[in-house]
């Protein structure tokens, strides 16, 4: 049995009677999981240069695209299968398929495990993910919303740690990169996995679905960013993937986050990110 199946099998082990989860390190295994991602296809985005009726088109298809690349096995367990969202992407769209990736290598919590499974596997109504009426509204919800969706969902389910300094990140962390100053309303940003910075610190190695990627390529793939170009970043390092079956003990309320929702309105302080996600540094 491959090492992460044999722990999977333990962790879920562990879960069904209630004992404590074991910690491990999974950075690793996200950096490895990359190599079984798509590579390059087309970077989705709203096209203003054609009709009107087919300007969100990508995007939808990016969205159904992910549905249908995530199934639920006969055993209820979460069959990722990364081909089928080759063709369209976008940042959470990527990294969210990777996540579901790792999750699914990882194979914890069997009891109970097709429910969650269903939860992760929803992605919702194309149409309203990408008009932003899905934000904060269940896994994928979380994961795609403006802000810091990854993080709090993180901090939500204590899937791990979110923190800000680039003193503490290592390649593996999902790191949300904000262009300008603004949180939620009015924001720019970018949702990626760090890979390390160069040697004189001042450029950022990414892995995400981009513009553009180093190789010339758009879609999946890696890039480097100028420090400089960066308002700000919240990193989450995922350590406890078996929390998500805290998901599971949440009421139907419960599965929408108000902070997130809320935000795409108002917008939030860096002070009020921090709180809500935990953040450190």
């Amino acid at each position: 049995m491959p090492e992460f199946a044999r722990i999977g099998w333990l962790l879920g082990l562990m879960l069904g009677l209630g004992a404590p989860a074991l910690s491990k390190d999974y950075n690793q295994l996200i950096v490895d999981r990359i190599e079984n991602m798509p590579s390059g296809g087309t970077y989705a985005r709203y096209r203003k240069d054609l009709p009107e009726s087919q300007r969100f088109n990508e995007l939808y298809q990016t969205v159904e695209d992910l549905g249908s690349s995530l199934q639920v096995g006969l055993g209820g367990q979460l069959k990722v299968k990364p081909e089928k969202s080759a063709q369209y992407s976008f940042c959470s769209s990527a990294t969210y398929l990777l996540f579901c990736d790792v999750v699914s290598e990882v194979n914890f919590a069997e009891a109970g495990s097709k429910e969650l499974s269903r939860e992760m596997a929803d992605v919702g109504d194309k149409v309203s993910v990408i008009h932003g009426k899905m934000d904060g509204v269940g896994i994928f919800g979380h994961w795609n919303a403006d802000g810091p969706g990854t993080a709090v969902l993180f901090a939500r389910l204590d899937l791990g740690t979110n923190f800000s300094s680039f003193d503490d990140a290592r390649p593996g962390d999902f790191m949300k990169i904000f262009w300008n100053e603004s949180i939620g309303k009015g924001e720019s940003g970018h949702l990626v996995v760090y890979l390390g910075l160069n040697e004189a610190g001042n450029q950022v190695k990414v892995w995400s679905s981009n513009m553009n990627n180093d190789d010339g390529s758009h879609g999946y793939g890696t890039m480097w960013v100028e420090r400089s170009r960066i308002k700000r970043v919240l990193f989450s390092r995922l350590e406890r993937p078996e929390n998500l079956a805290n998901w599971l003990k949440f009421s139907e309320a419960e599965h929408t986050s108000d902070y997130l929702v809320r935000i795409r309105q108002t917008g939030s302080t860096g002070e009020e990110m921090k709180q809500v996600t935990a953040a450190k540094n």
